[in-house]
């Protein structure tokens, strides 16, 4: 009879906070906070938003009897840290600093290892990432920019898009290691990526590049930025709070809410409809992309994330690529059963002293 473990799984977004406690195989619960944008907005440093999901975690625990207090592992997503392998790394004190004073950059995933740290800590277990979004399988090719000094990095969704990918491979009755796909994650952020045999071997930057999201800016006309960089409107944390935070829907519509977007569209508002199309328009065209990416050989489109739920933004899409390849669609996603069962395998195998170094 196989042992039971119990993972405690924690996933910081840009605009929630997840958490699962899972027993081997099987969710004990589930449960997702969605914060607004003025919620998220009067946050200061990155003490109080530490204190800010701490309280959140704490209040999700204790509307379960489980409560999260016999855990064998705590896994949470990733952060941006250097790039990284693909599978499971401790979480150390020098990735703690790194992810604390975004050495390689801000986004409030880098406060999922900080929480899952200070709660194995309390509880005497282990912490562990799974799968981090700075994975980096790309190509010499890819990572040149177009200008020497900066060099194109890896930034992706990947646990929710490799896990999707080997969910599409499978309803092909084929392994994920035989195919080539698009995954495209629409979510806070959205990433577009190739995948051939198993690996990214390019995709659009989630903080640098891309299509505008529900709040960032996504890619934009580089004299303009620049122009906006020296106006004296901005310091340099405000301009990165302003594309990252109020950039994208809530820049245009007000709103990151898709549900209150929709709900515009039906009334007639055609700003709403227009801005909602050049979204997709983006997205569209990035998948484009990457099936040059993949030399126009592609097996599958892969649609995942939470803006999936809206029909209105799937079928806009497909309009859109439909011609490229057959597209399976994930609506939302399952990072923290991911998480789970990364960590899983970690505690099946007994040691977690082999775990990669960060």
């Amino acid at each position: 009879m196989k042992r039971k473990f119990y993972i405690l799984t924690i996933n910081i977004g840009s605009t929630s906070t997840k958490l699962g406690l899972f027993a081997n195989e099987i969710s004990l619960f589930k449960e997702t906070v969605d914060h607004k944008g003025e919620e998220l907005s009067n946050i200061g440093g990155v003490s109080e938003r530490l204190s800010f999901h701490r309280q959140v975690i704490d209040q999700i625990l204790a509307r379960h009897p489980e409560k999260g207090e016999k855990v064998d592992l705590i896994v949470s997503r990733g952060g941006v840290t250097h790039p990284l392998n693909s599978g499971p790394y401790l979480i150390t004190d020098v990735m703690c600093r790194d992810l604390e004073s975004a050495r390689y950059g801000w986004h409030p995933s880098n406060l999922g290892p900080l929480l899952a740290r200070q709660m194995a800590e309390e509880r005497g277990v282990q912490a562990i990432i799974f799968d981090s979004p700075v994975t980096d399988e790309m190509e010499p090719i890819a990572r040149i920019s177009g200008l020497k000094e900066i060099e194109r990095k890896a930034a992706f969704h990947v646990l929710n898009q490799k896990s999707a990918a080997r969910k599409a491979a499978r309803r092909f009755e084929k392994g994920y290691e035989e195919m080539n796909m698009i995954l495209a994650h629409l979510g806070g952020g959205i990433t577009i990526c190739a995948h051939r045999k198993g690996r990214i071997i390019d995709g659009t930057h989630g903080l640098n590049e891309g299509p505008f999201t529900p709040q960032r800016s996504g890619a934009l006309p580089l004299k303009d930025v620049i122009e906006l960089c020296f106006s004296g409107r901005f310091k340099k944390e405000e301009l990165e709070s302003h594309l990252m935070g109020r950039g994208g829907l809530v820049s245009y519509l007000g709103t990151h809410d898709i549900k209150e977007i929709e709900e515009r569209i039906k009334g007639g508002d055609k700003d709403a409809h227009l801005i909602i199309k050049a979204m997709c328009y983006q997205v569209g065209k990035d998948i484009g992309a990457m099936a040059t990416v993949l030399k126009g050989n592609v097996d599958t489109i892969v649609l995942t994330g939470n803006l999936c739920y809206s029909a209105l933004i799937v079928e806009e899409i497909k309009l859109n690529v439909g011609f490229i390849a057959p597209i399976v669609v994930f609506s939302g996603d399952d990072e923290l059963e991911n998480l789970a069962l990364g960590g899983l395998e970690v505690l099946r195998s007994g040691d977690l002293s082999n775990i990669q170094d960060y």
